[in-house]
């Protein structure tokens, strides 16, 4: 399965927020499943952390 996850997912996940849900995450640690993620992602992430300091 091929997942497109959104900034929130994905920063969810890398920061083992409790948001995410049980199946997403096993969708997301499952090796078989292709992982995406946006570059919209990386710049919205970048203006967030910008904001923040």
């Amino acid at each position: 399965m091929r997942l497109l996850l959104d900034t929130h997912t994905f920063i969810w996940f890398v920061t083992d927020d409790p948001k995410l849900s049980h199946k997403a995450k096993a969708w997301i640690e499952d090796e078989y499943n292709e992982k995406l993620l946006s570059i919209a992602s990386i710049w919205e992430m970048a203006i967030k952390h910008r904001k923040r300091l």
